[in-house]
């Protein structure tokens, strides 16, 4: 059971964007008869317990967030949901979702369990993806635009597929609704020798147990 939301604003993708950082999602359900509180169904009781320990009380649009196991052992597909205040369904199921990070145990080892905190690690990104075009995505996906961006070097001399670096806000309620907001947005992919530029890269964010400040002077 998830307490707490702010359901102008939150929706199921933008919660799954923040609880896939801790174990895959099978479904979630927004409770109408009960405002600001969700149901979700995780994939097993380790992620569970994973998302209670570092999710609990944070603070996102406003409100504090709460965690609490739940009775109901599984959510019922919901054919006809109602819809929320933002157009977006109610229901939605993520069995099937291929932004699920720990669906083998070779994805799952590369997953850094870590609390909230103000800097992002993002991936996944287009190769030539600037400072600037960093910051307008946040904006326009509805994120605050992080205060600093450290964008990674390639360690190949022919060029990377991707690019990667790290993104930091002034305080930790901003990165954590920037990540809700962003992660998984899809960023237009131009075409050039390594893709014909047909799909688009899918921004992914966690958690970063470096901050800006340690990755400029050198430190691990």
């Amino acid at each position: 059971m998830v307490y707490g939301l702010n359901t102008d604003t939150v929706n199921p993708d933008r919660l799954f964007n923040l609880l896939c950082l801790y174990g895959n999602v099978v479904r979630i359900k927004f409770l109408m008869s009960k405002e600001g509180s969700a149901m979700v169904q995780m994939g097993d009781s380790a992620s569970v317990g994973r998302v209670i320990n570092n999710l609990s009380n944070v603070q996102a649009f406003g409100k504090r967030l709460q965690f609490a196991v739940s009775k109901q052992a599984y959510l019922q597909e919901v054919h006809k949901p109602r819809s929320l205040p933002d157009g977006t369904p109610s229901f939605k199921d993520y069995s099937g979702s291929r932004n699920n990070r720990y669906m083998n145990p070779e994805a799952a080892s590369k997953n850094r369990i870590l609390p909230p905190c103000k800097t992002l690690h993002y991936f996944n990104a287009p190769p030539k993806m600037n400072e600037a075009d960093i910051r307008d995505l946040f904006a326009r996906c509805g994120g605050h635009p992080p205060d600093e961006v450290v964008i990674f070097p390639s360690k190949s001399f022919t060029g990377e597929k991707s690019s990667s670096g790290l993104v930091q806000w002034n305080n930790k309620t901003d990165a954590i609704e920037a990540l809700m907001f962003v992660n998984h947005a899809e960023v237009e992919n131009p075409a050039d020798i390594y893709s014909d530029g047909k799909y688009p890269f899918i921004f992914k964010l966690c958690f970063s147990m470096n901050p800006i400040s340690d990755e400029r002077h050198g430190k691990e």
